[in-house]
């Protein structure tokens, strides 16, 4: 987008940048779902405290500590990835996606407004072109999933890529995240992180607002809170 073509408005929000699974979409009730069946199917047992431990990794990491726990280093971490993106990609196409309550509606209002949009997720591209079939044309101008970044959150690679391929600077984005792994790696990237929490709570942290819903926000509100973290 060129710069000829953006909003007139005060506000430094350049772009917001969405996490995938938990925040736009109420998908964790899936691999949590898939990692029962996988590892019950494997003989094993497994534990909401463990499911917990998983959200936000990087797909690899949830495979090695499925893994770990079993006992079965006979099998691969990308053997598990496999199983379980096979898994939540047949009931993503195969089902309507459960969005996040304000989700679509803020994702909405930010087009309007031609504030630019990216999802970055841990979840990889084939996952991730399950849900953006089951989205307006161009709701998001760039996308980067988990098998196209070295290191994923809670490294900053991943939202330092989605910055780059916008052409914004990270200090005048926010980031929406719905756990801690996720606002770490949006964090270290230099973004506000608007923290909204599902099935884990979020520590408190700078340059970190938690919010109930998205419901609560509109652009104007979103930019606001950038602002205001940002001393503007």
């Amino acid at each position: 987008m060129s710069e000829s073509t953006l909003p007139s408005r005060t506000s430094t929000l350049a772009a917001a940048l969405w996490d995938f699974d938990g925040t736009l979409a109420d998908t964790e009730p899936l691999w949590v779902a898939a990692e029962y069946e996988l590892i019950n199917g494997l003989g094993h047992e497994w534990g909401e405290e463990h499911a917990e431990q998983l959200v936000g990794n990087s797909l690899l990491d949830s495979g090695a500590y499925i893994l770990n726990v079993i006992g079965r280093h006979d099998l691969t971490p990308e053997w598990v990835v496999e199983q379980l993106l096979t898994r939540v990609v047949h009931q993503l196409q195969n089902s309507p996606i459960p969005w996040r309550p304000g989700a679509l509606e803020l994702l909405a209002a930010m087009k309007s407004e031609q504030i630019p949009c990216a999802l970055v997720s841990a979840s990889y591209r084939v996952l991730l072109d399950a849900a953006l079939s089951q989205l307006p044309a161009n709701t998001f101008a760039a996308s980067v999933a988990g098998d196209e970044v070295a290191q994923g959150k809670p490294h900053p690679e991943p939202y330092e890529k989605a910055c780059a391929l916008l052409g914004v600077e990270a200090r005048d984005c926010v980031v929406f995240e719905d756990s801690g792994t996720g606002a770490r790696s949006g964090n270290a990237a230099g973004a506000v992180v608007i923290a909204i929490e599902n099935l884990v709570q979020i520590p408190p942290a700078p340059r970190r607002v938690h919010v109930r819903s998205m419901t609560d926000l509109d652009p104007a509100a979103v930019a606001q809170l950038l602002d205001d973290v940002n001393g503007g």
